[in-house]
């Protein structure tokens, strides 16, 4: 018989959650997980770009600070007492890689920069001094042990033989180039006149690693402007190569502007460049920099370029919207999710080549310095070809002294 008083039948039941209530709860989890991965996600994604770009930064700058003293103190004539022809500017093109070099000598003080010398004043130069024979026990003299001094030109090492440290001084020769997309900076001194032992790899520092692009833009009495205004302009641009003796014979120095046969020993005529623009694009290595593939393969003068993504490109239609592919660079007036749209093959001097699907293709970063030549020299010879020459390119007339 039911009792209503009985405690069982006073029970009260605590209803739980219902499935869709479960499902409602773990949606709302796995939304509130996901918006935090995405949150991370741009997080590190920022960081290693500003990262990246920290490190860029700091390498370009630091070459472009060190290419900035050099030429701060470029010469541009030779210093009282000097009876050899040793100043030099030269900026030619490497016959092997295509890419511009430039050598010129510059002046140097004591300072942080010094130089090591076989030689420290302990002798003459080209002394051979020997130390006095010894005796032996029947009171036999014996041969003269080696000599204590070999002869030696007084010659000056920076960093590659050990020996008494000594403020630089004087002249020095320095050369820069670019090969296997490294920047590269030789210093000889004191200067003989001799820059080809400078353009090797094992006779120089690596600057900077995964050089892309190195340009330099020589300002010279006909310029007015860095950019080549194009052939339908009475202006001229800058000049891609320099002799300061303008008499050194052989390509591409024989085409330059102020070229005069027979003139490479005469000091009195030699011409230096007012101003010198050095434009570089760093990039990080592969795979940790910008980069994206060709999803099939394009010709010489097709204009649009398919890609897996065009993420971390910049926007088209600007100076820097540029894609290097091979050795191809390429400028791209507009760009999709998936295309590049390009309007001119073959920039930055280089030619439109075929590429193949899987093609990697790069950016950089482009860091650019001019640095202004203290004694720079123009020539006005009273000569009415120089003359001809000049209102030829420039279309006006004679506006310096």
């Amino acid at each position: 018989m039911f009792n209503p008083k009985s405690k069982i039948g006073n029970r009260k039941y605590t209803r739980g959650l219902t499935l869709i209530e479960v499902m409602i709860t773990l949606a709302i989890f796995v939304a509130l997980a996901w918006m935090m991965l995405l949150m991370v996600q741009e997080i590190v994604k920022g960081w290693s770009k500003a990262e990246r770009q920290r490190v860029l930064y700091e390498r370009a700058a630091g070459a472009m600070d060190r290419m900035t003293d050099d030429l701060a103190a470029a010469l541009c004539a030779e210093p009282p007492g000097v009876d050899q022809v040793l100043v030099r500017f030269i900026g030619d093109i490497d016959p092997k890689t295509g890419v511009q070099r430039l050598m010129f000598v510059r002046s140097f003080e004591a300072g942080p920069e010094r130089a090591m010398t076989l030689f420290a004043g302990d002798g003459k130069p080209n002394e051979v001094r020997f130390e006095p024979p010894e005796e032996d026990a029947k009171g036999k003299k014996k041969a003269p042990a080696a000599p204590v001094n070999q002869a030696v030109d007084q010659d000056y090492y920076t960093g590659k033989n050990v020996g008494d440290y000594r403020a630089l001084g004087g002249m020095a020769q320095i050369a820069y180039f670019v090969q296997d997309q490294t920047l590269y900076r030789s210093i000889r001194a004191p200067a003989d006149g001799k820059f080809g032992p400078l353009l090797a790899p094992n006779a120089a520092t690596p600057l900077v690693t995964d050089v892309l692009y190195f340009s330099i833009d020589y300002w010279s009495q006909y310029t007015y402007s860095w950019e080549d205004p194009g052939k339908a302009s009475k202006s001229k641009g800058a000049e891609k190569i320099w002799d300061s003796t303008r008499g050194i014979e052989g390509m591409p120095l024989s085409k330059f502007i102020l070229h005069r046969k027979g003139s490479e020993n005469d000091p009195e005529d030699d011409v230096f460049p007012m101003k010198v623009r050095v434009t570089v694009t760093v990039d990080s290595p592969m795979p940790r920099c910008v980069h994206t593939k060709l999803l099939e393969g394009v010709g010489a003068r097709d204009g649009m370029l398919f890609v897996d993504s065009t993420q971390g490109f910049p926007a088209g239609g600007k100076p820097d919207s540029l894609i290097l592919i091979g050795n191809e660079w390429i400028h791209y007036k507009d760009k999709t999710d998936d295309a590049f749209k390009a309007d001119l093959r073959g920039a930055r001097g280089t030619v439109g080549q075929d590429h193949a699907d899987g093609a990697i293709v790069r950016r950089g970063e482009t860091f650019t310095r001019v640095v202004f030549i203290p004694g720079f020299r123009s020539d006005w010879t009273p000569d009415e070809v120089y003359y001809q020459r000049k209102d030829a390119l420039a279309g006006r007339p004679r506006n310096g002294p």
